[in-house]
C-alpha cells in the first residue's frame, strides 16, 4: 500500500472547503440584506469555485496514485 499524503491533504481541503461554504451561507444570510445580492453572489460562487478546484486536484492526485500503483 502507497500512502500519499497529497491525498489526505486533498481530502481534508475538500472538508474545510466545503465547512467554508456552510460558513458562507451562514454569513451571508446574516451579513447582508436584500438589496446586496450581487455581492452575496459572488462570495458564495468564489467559496463553490474554491471547492471545485480542490476536488479537481483531488481527482488528479487519484490519478497519479493509481498510475504509481500500476508501476510497482
Amino acid at each position: 500500500m502507497v500512502f500519499d499524503l497529497g491525498l489526505w491533504f486533498s481530502v481534508a481541503m475538500v472538508a474545510l472547503a466545503a465547512g467554508g461554504i456552510l460558513y458562507e451561507t451562514y454569513n451571508i444570510k446574516n451579513a447582508y440584506s436584500t438589496d446586496q445580492y450581487v455581492a452575496a453572489a459572488l462570495q458564495l460562487f468564489s467559496s463553490i469555485m474554491l471547492l471545485f478546484l480542490v476536488y479537481t486536484q483531488n481527482i488528479n492526485v487519484e490519478k497519479r496514485l493509481i498510475f504509481l500503483k500500476t508501476r510497482i
